[in-house]
């Protein structure tokens, strides 16, 4: 077995006594619970079925990632899971006893860069099965709440908000190893939930300029996989256009006196802008990412004696 490999059968171990591994399994657990309070319960009491509410059933369990988990869960999964995984360090002060170790800091790191990403990865696909079993469940209660479960849809929109993660799951984690105190990186995690739920509503031209901020960019991925724009999040959805077409004005024009006065609507209100195209978002996330986990990796050899 390769050295390595090692590393990470090591990190597995210690993930067994970690809050990290509860972190993993609690949030996807306690995004389910409150779908099903805020949509189950109402597929549970239907009576009939329309067309309509048809489509909304479909639309349902990517409509619950675009709100619930993308806007609250998700972030704040991002903020405390890579200071978790580093706090077995800072609490025992193993510090000087990696340092005697025949591995190097850099591999050490590297192996919590691989663990943070599959752990993160394995939470992500345990929202997809759970929110699976939960209408799975719906639908053998009432019949009429059974329907093809969109797991193609909902694979990609996870896999953007994976891809979308990775500079922030990055900085937070060489934080997590640069403080000692691993109360200060969860500070700065929980402050960037803050910029997420503030900023995701946000209107700027163009709209790179928003998204690309890492706290937005994971928020922005997944709306942006949403292929039906009814399933997405309808307060500060970054596909959403700025007007309503039932209220456009229209241009009217009149005479006052020797002139002729044309009243139109400004030009920002009856063209939204244009989205940000997958492709930039997905270059930004990976080129910021490796370059925030090589700063971890080159801050990582400090001595710390």
């Amino acid at each position: 077995m390769s050295t390595f490999l090692r590393l990470i059968r090591a990190e597995f171990i210690k993930l067994r006594r970690s809050p990290a591994l509860r972190l993993i399994w609690l949030l996807p657990g306690l995004f389910v619970l409150v779908d099903f309070v805020v949509t189950g319960r109402f597929a549970l009491g239907m009576r009939g079925m329309t067309p309509e509410l048809q489509k909304l059933m479909i639309n349902a369990p990517l409509k619950s990632i675009a709100d619930q988990w993308s806007g609250y869960f998700h972030p704040l999964l991002i903020a405390l899971l890579p200071a978790l995984l580093l706090r077995p360090e800072h609490r025992f002060k193993a510090w000087k006893h990696l340092e005697v170790q025949p591995v190097g800091r850099r591999g050490f790191y590297l192996a919590k860069v691989t663990l943070l990403g599959l752990g993160f990865a394995g939470s992500l696909a345990l929202v997809a099965v759970l929110l699976w079993s939960e209408w799975k469940l719906l639908g053998w209660l009432n019949p009429l709440a059974r329907f093809a479960f969109p797991w193609q849809a909902l694979g990609r929109v996870l896999g953007w908000s994976f891809l979308g993660s990775l500079p922030l799951l990055a900085l937070y984690l060489w934080l997590a190893d640069r403080i000692n105190n691993a109360a200060v990186p969860v500070m700065f995690a929980l402050v960037g939930l803050l910029l997420t739920m503030s900023l995701g509503g946000k209107e700027l031209i163009p709209l790179w300029r928003r998204d690309f901020i890492p706290w937005v960019l994971p928020y922005t991925c997944a709306q942006q996989a949403i292929e039906d724009p009814s399933a997405r999040q309808e307060v500060h959805s970054a596909q959403m256009p700025y007007y309503d077409p039932a209220t456009e004005v229209v241009p009217t024009s009149k005479r006052v006196g020797r002139l002729r006065v044309t009243q139109t609507a400004p030009e920002a209100l009856l063209k939204p802008p244009p989205p940000t195209p997958p492709w930039m978002l997905a270059v930004f996330s990976l080129v910021c990412g490796l370059a925030l986990v090589g700063l971890g990796l080159v801050d990582s050899g400090r001595d710390r004696t």
